[in-house]
């Protein structure tokens, strides 16, 4: 395994035929009050979502395999289909984080 520092888009330079890629970009505010984006150097908007996506479409092309994570804003607000529709063309599987419900216990 290898980790980069640097702009997604560098990466294609580095695979080969087996490389499976994850992307945890900062994710899209799911309130006014919240930004996910604080913590990266440049603002992560939806622009840059959309560049990201364009990259996945690149990354399927080339026969790679990938899996993205971010925020479910449908989820905050059913009307909001920022992500199912620019990712309507892929699989999308909602999954629900542990730290969404803090009555969730773990056990080992």
């Amino acid at each position: 395994m290898e980790l980069l520092c640097g702009d997604f888009e560098q990466t294609v330079n580095y695979t080969s035929s087996n490389t499976l890629f994850y992307f945890d970009p900062p994710y899209k505010p799911l309130s006014e009050t919240s930004s996910f984006n604080s913590y990266a150097k440049d603002e992560f908007n939806d622009e840059e979502q959309i560049r990201l996506k364009n990259f996945c479409d690149k990354l399927d092309s080339l026969g790679h395999s990938w899996i993205l994570s971010n925020s479910d804003v449908k989820d905050k607000n059913p009307n909001d289909n920022f992500f199912d529709d620019l990712y309507a063309d892929f699989t999308i599987k909602r999954v629900n984080s542990i730290n969404a419900n803090p009555n969730i216990k773990l056990v080992a």
